[in-house]
């Protein structure tokens, strides 16, 4: 599906994401069997522990009672149980044969608890099969990667040319007048293709969510799904000559944007609160969180991408600036009806905002601040120099 990207946006459908995501059902069914496999063998580890104890409790009361014994007898039995077969083996590989003498419980049998049952000092199960775990982890990242790639595909596509356009540094016409270009600026194509994709991506989603077989598998493999998002967020901060681009925590403040509320312009708080009553059944609130995780994640990368190819533009006329503007504006508005928390980020509005300001503005907004823990003033600077403003 990957392999000819041009025929896989030219020709994209909602049949291509829910195709796509039964390789989420899939990695969802191997966690689910590993999962079961390895509960078997807990739940078997301490029926073996038990068994292991109450032998070895039986052998050494036969042993003292030997030794207290003026007459011999044989400790060799004449056969052995499959449970006493067990409890030997045990024994063999998971401790030695000293370990059985003394009172207390043998190493092997405390190794046997240990495995079977959670940490004491984490509090979590130990892994049983660490390598079947991570091979796991890799599949499951693998899948989410796949999914995103396909439905992402059309605006990463439309936003990759962008920064090129020609409309950011054409000049007004000495015929337009201001009021005649506000009101006749409409988004440009590449970013209504985008806002158009992300609308209907919830009618490609639902269909998948709405199988409650599929969901529940789907589930299982959800967590960390938002790392599809960090390359856009990383070429952002290395454009803006961001220090902290291979900071984890900086990047995961950034790409949340909650923390830069205080610090943007226009910033008006859109976010969706989910009523409790808006989904009173249980499965349509399963499908609605499933949907709203991959369109975040997706709404993450694509306003991260936005954000870099708009860094990259060389030169910002007054008609490129209201153009980026309009733009800017069109695809808040898109990402605030999809509803999904934590959508528009931030920075869009801000973004928009400082096209808008007059020259004398911007440049005294930058010089005055001294702060630039979240690449705002390097943002801010960015946009000056596209725009001809002096910052000296």
């Amino acid at each position: 599906m990957l392999s000819d990207q041009n025929n896989l946006t030219a020709n994209f459908d909602e049949q291509q994401v829910q195709c796509a995501l039964e390789v989420l059902r899939i990695a969802g069914a191997v966690r689910r069997d590993l999962n079961l496999f390895e509960e078997k063998t807990r739940d078997r580890l301490r029926v073996l522990a038990g068994r292991m104890a109450a032998t070895m409790d039986q052998e050494n009361a036969l042993t003292e009672a030997v030794v207290n014994s003026s007459t011999s007898a044989a400790l060799v039995p004449d056969s052995l149980s499959a449970v006493e077969i067990e409890t030997i083996l045990a024994t063999c590989v998971c401790g030695e044969e000293e370990d059985r003498d003394g009172a207390n419980k043998s190493p092997s049998v405390l190794t046997l608890q240990r495995l079977s049952n959670t940490d004491t000092k984490t509090g979590v199960l130990v892994p049983l099969f660490p390598k079947s775990v991570d091979s796991t982890g890799r599949l499951v990242k693998s899948c989410q990667s796949f999914v995103f790639d396909i439905c992402s595909a059309i605006p990463l596509k439309h936003l990759d040319g962008m920064s090129s356009l020609s409309i950011w540094g054409q000049e007004e016409s000495m015929w337009s007048t201001t009021t005649v270009d506000s009101y006749g600026t409409l988004p440009q194509s590449y970013i209504t293709q985008v806002g158009e994709h992300m609308l209907a991506l919830v009618q490609a989603l639902e269909p998948f969510a709405s199988d409650k077989d599929a969901l529940q598998l789907a589930n299982m493999v959800m967590e960390g799904v938002d790392h599809v998002a960090d390359e856009s967020w990383r070429s952002y901060a290395l454009a803006i000559n961001c220090a902290d681009s291979d900071d984890v925590e900086f990047m995961s403040i950034l790409k949340r944007g909650d923390v830069l509320k205080n610090y943007v312009l226009n910033y008006a708080d859109n976010s969706f609160e989910e009523d409790d009553e808006q989904y009173e059944d249980e499965a349509d609130s399963a499908a609605q969180t499933f949907c709203n995780q991959w369109l975040g994640a997706i709404c993450s990368a694509v306003t991260g991408l936005l954000l870099e190819r708009t860094m990259r533009i060389q030169r910002l006329s007054r008609k490129g600036c209201e153009h980026l503007s309009v733009d800017y504006n069109y695809i808040v508005n898109v990402l605030t009806a999809l509803g999904v928390s934590g959508h528009p980020h931030p920075l869009l509005s801000h973004i928009a905002g400082l096209t808008k300001m007059s020259s004398e503005s911007l440049q005294t907004r930058i010089l005055e601040s001294n702060d630039d823990e979240f690449g705002i003033r390097n943002t801010e600077a960015r946009i000056a120099l596209m725009r001809g403003i002096s910052l000296n």
